[in-house]
């Protein structure tokens, strides 16, 4: 029933101590209770988990499918919905994933990698930025751990990743993590932009960090003195600091 709604997970405060070396990727992204959740809206929606490989790819991969329907039409809720219902079914436990060839396994990951993108990708749109950032850790953790390499995909992840330390305010991690989306996808516009926008953000901070330790090194007379000449107060205190300059000139000669 692709109208019917699916509890979302909660934002990403919750998650910032989540543990990424969890055995279920679906649990990287929500608790214990949304994931049952997720299970009972599969379970009533005609969605069940089978116990043959193949068709819980291709279940996942119509939920995905479905996802990327409502991403375009910019219904990025519902698109995350049918995302974490595919997850689901791509969750196999490790003594599952123990016995599978290596093609199988591949299979499985290069799968998840894309959910994980997908997911990345429809709080990217939404401009929902921690949880942009949450979601890019998660799929660089998956490729570290399936071994998988791809720098398409990897410099997706650390571009998003950029963009969302950069909307929030932190542009020397995020130049750190779009230098390397740039190194991975030299010539990309996007990458390059957002490079840019992040070094002169960090230039910014830098700047602004300096002059608040300047200030702190000043006593109360030569903070006074600080701005434009055309503000009364600001002359009034230059005049006074210069003839109270003059003065000790004069004693000390």
């Amino acid at each position: 029933c692709i109208s019917c709604k699916l509890p979302l997970p909660a934002h990403a405060a919750p998650w910032v101590k989540m543990d990424f070396d969890n055995e279920s990727l679906l649990r990287c992204f929500c608790s214990e209770e949304e994931e049952k959740a997720i299970i009972a809206w599969n379970e009533e929606n005609d969605h069940k988990r089978s116990d043959i490989f193949e068709f819980r790819l291709e279940e996942a991969d119509k939920l995905r499918e479905e996802g990327n329907k409502f991403f375009k039409t910019d219904d990025f809720e519902k698109a995350r919905q049918r995302y974490y219902a595919a997850i689901w079914h791509l969750d196999f436990d490790i003594g599952q994933q123990w016995n599978m060839m290596d093609k199988h396994q591949l299979d499985l990951n290069t799968r998840k990698l894309k959910v994980i993108s997908n997911i990345c990708g429809a709080y990217l749109k939404a401009e929902d930025w921690p949880n942009t950032k949450v979601a890019a850790d998660i799929g660089l953790r998956h490729m570290q751990k399936s071994e998988i390499t791809d720098d398409d995909a990897k410099a997706r992840f650390l571009y998003r990743k950029g963009t969302a330390n950069l909307q929030r305010g932190f542009a020397e991690e995020a130049y750190e993590d779009l230098k390397k989306a740039d190194s991975l996808k030299s010539g990309d516009k996007q990458i390059r932009a957002a490079l840019t926008e992040a070094s002169a953000s960090q230039k910014t901070e830098k700047r602004k960090a300096k002059e608040v330790w300047k200030s702190k090194l000043l006593n109360e007379e030569e903070k006074a003195c600080q701005g434009s000449w055309m503000q009364p107060a600001v002359t009034a205190a230059r005049v006074r600091r210069r003839f109270r300059l003059c003065c000790c000139r004069r004693k000390g000669d």
